[in-house]
């Protein structure tokens, strides 16, 4: 009898494609329905217009995303929910390779090279485990949980209704069934009461999270014995998620360095210590760390310009690295690809933030603008959080409040759209560490001195903006009242206001297109044509 099964193999050898091919041949699956891809690019887009119900994915694919990196992909881009039979064929079947792939909870492992009988087996023994799970899902929609208990009744008690029910839940908790969280619970405490079954333990314990139940949450992740491996990884997550989510990121940090040390290739998991060790400095880890995520990150769902940014200003903040320019310190990460015009915005901005480490405050300006200007080009709908905070450790150190305010509103606003988020909850805190920075006493005065501008009280007002400049630097506003007051002889200068004279000017003079208004001062007046540096 011919398996009408649709099967797509991923392996970058064609002679792997064609011996897999035949296999599956000699095992009466249809040829019409076996597609083949030899990178993680075409395969993503045979996901895309086809649901699969088999997919063997090589480990090593040669150049381009690793077998890992595409699982993952099809993963978070949500190309399996309807569940195919997923084998990794790898050569390496050392624990570390193995380790990485079970968070993304694969069906099944094929060691190279494998024969015609082990396949068979392996692939019949697993369509009919998911003829039965089907069936125990279908019963679901069309009876609800009770019509699953009485379909499993000849089951009850045994490994079979244990994963029957497990699976069905999983299923259900993948597809984000928020209306089916309560029959969810009720399926998973009804094998616990039965079985200390941990894949089901594991399963309720990221429905309660996924809820914020830490009440019920936290004893459960405690009674958990796992004596497998693969396990243990997926409960020291959770213990890191459930523990971050409640502020307690030193608890949440050891977790996930310790879930880290079993599988070093979840990248999820790696920026979250990177953000932990960088927020509560903990040097002697982050550099390491940071090596890690460059090393991996080129080709994986984090292969992103925002994520390279992100990495590229941590180091800027390391002493061994704050020098080094920041297109080498990018050329590392993406492998010395071209960069591209939303890899130029995020560069801009790095480049700011070097400036600023140099009192080169002119610089840093003019390429904060730039790359501001050049990102709501790029990210019309939406800016990056990597963005704004970069942007906004910018602000902070040229006091640029109107931009401080400004950041600091967009960060919140989006945190706030998921605040419980691990990576979110840690973000919140550096921004809480930074806002409270934000100096609000002078908004009182910055109104008063634009008011004695509107009277005219020239030399009143001018005194009064000088000393607000330090806190208002570059603001636009101000900036054009110190320019027309020292072009018209209206401020009563210091030696050291002659550089507040000089940033303000440079507000306009850095604009492609300068203001009609300042074109015309300067045709006007000589000092203003003066050199600035």
């Amino acid at each position: 009898m011919t398996n009408s099964q649709s099967i797509l193999i991923v392996d970058d050898s064609a002679i792997i494609q064609q011996t897999t091919k035949l296999i599956l041949l000699k095992a009466k699956f249809e040829a019409q329905r076996i597609y083949c891809a030899s990178n993680a690019q075409d395969a993503v887009k045979l996901c895309q217009r086809n649901l699969f119900d088999i997919i063997f994915i090589d480990f090593n694919l040669g150049l381009g995303s690793t077998g890992l990196q595409l699982l993952e992909r099809l993963h978070f881009n949500k190309l399996i929910t309807h569940n195919p039979l997923i084998f990794i064929v790898t050569a390496d079947d050392s624990g570390s390779i193995l380790m990485g792939f079970s968070e993304y909870q694969p069906t099944d492992y094929l060691i190279k090279p494998f024969r015609l009988e082990t396949l068979t087996a392996r692939i019949n023994y697993h369509l009919n485990k998911r003829i039965f799970d089907d069936a125990v899902f279908n019963t679901y929609h069309s009876k609800g949980w009770f019509g699953v208990q009485r379909f499993l009744e000849n089951h009850s008690y045994c490994d079979k209704y244990w994963s029957g029910v497990t699976t069905l839940a999983k299923r259900l908790l993948i597809n984000n069934a928020a209306d089916k969280y309560d029959d969810i619970e009720m399926m998973l405490e009804d094998i616990l009461q039965q079985n200390e079954y941990v894949p089901a333990q594991l399963l309720l314990a990221q429905l309660l999270l996924t809820q914020n139940k830490f009440e019920q949450l936290t004893p459960l992740l405690t009674s958990i014995n796992s004596s497998s491996s693969k396990q243990h990884l997926s409960l020291l997550d959770l213990k890191a998620r459930s523990a971050i989510k409640q502020n307690r990121i030193s608890m949440g940090y050891e977790f996930w360095l310790a879930a880290h040390k079993l599988s070093r290739n979840n990248l999820y998991r790696l920026f979250g210590l990177i953000w932990i060790e960088f927020c509560l400095q903990h040097d002697t880890e982050i550099e390491r760390h940071i090596r890690e995520a460059c090393a991996t990150l080129r080709y994986s769902i984090w292969d992103k310009p925002q994520n390279y940014a992100f990495l590229v200003w941590v180091q800027l903040h390391l002493s061994a690295k704050k020098n080094v320019s920041v297109e080498k310190l990018w050329g590392i990460i993406n492998q010395q690809q071209k960069i591209t015009k939303h890899d130029r915005a995020y560069l801009y901005l790095l480049q700011a933030y070097q400036a600023t480490e140099t009192q080169s405050n002119l610089v840093a300006y003019r390429d904060f603008m730039t790359a501001v200007s050049s990102i709501e080009a790029i990210e019309q709908h939406e800016v990056s959080s990597e963005f704004l905070i970069i942007g906004l450790s910018v602000a902070i150190r040229l006091s640029m409040h109107t931009y401080i305010v400004k950041f600091s509103q967009l960060l919140t606003d989006k945190f706030n759209q998921q605040p419980y988020e691990p990576h979110n909850v840690i973000k919140q805190i550096w921004l809480k560490a930074q806002t409270a920075k934000i100096n609000e006493s002078k908004s009182a005065e910055y109104k008063y001195a634009l008011q004695l501008v509107k009277q005219k009280q020239f030399l009143t007002a001018g005194k009064v903006i000088l000393s607000l400049w330090p806190l208002y630097r570059f603001d636009i506003t101000l900036a054009r009242c110190i320019v027309e007051l020292y072009a018209r002889g209206h401020l009563d200068l210091y030696i050291t206001d002659k550089n507040t004279v000089i940033e303000a000017r440079w507000v306009f003079e850095t604009q492609d297109l300068k203001p009609n208004w300042y074109l015309t001062l300067k045709s006007k007046h000589a000092v203003l044509n003066k050199p600035l540096y």
